[in-house]
């Protein structure tokens, strides 16, 4: 005989519940990016975007920190980006799609 809707989902209240009661541990709240760029301009332009995004994110303020780094071909960026929470590193990572 096989199970009703109704067994189902009495099983799952059983089975099916997650081994935490947080989606988010807050262990992965910073965001490491490291890119690089054929000029300083660009790399800048880019960092600004980033940073724009950051600000529209946060709740709390966003611990960013960067660097350019010059090369015979042109520019690396490396910046970190320290979220007060994981769910806010989620968010900016989303809305960079």
């Amino acid at each position: 005989m096989s199970k009703t809707f109704s067994d189902e989902a009495e099983n799952c209240k059983v089975n099916c519940k997650p081994t935490s009661t947080a989606m988010f541990d807050n262990a992965d709240s910073q965001i490491d990016f490291e890119q690089h760029y054929p000029d300083q301009k660009t790399a800048q332009q880019t960092l600004d975007f980033l940073v724009n995004k950051a600000k529209q994110i946060e709740n709390e303020p966003c611990q960013i920190t960067h660097q350019f780094i010059s090369q015979e071909n042109g520019v690396t960026l490396n910046a970190t980006f320290n979220f007060s929470c994981q769910a806010e590193a989620v968010l900016f990572q989303l809305a960079l799609r």
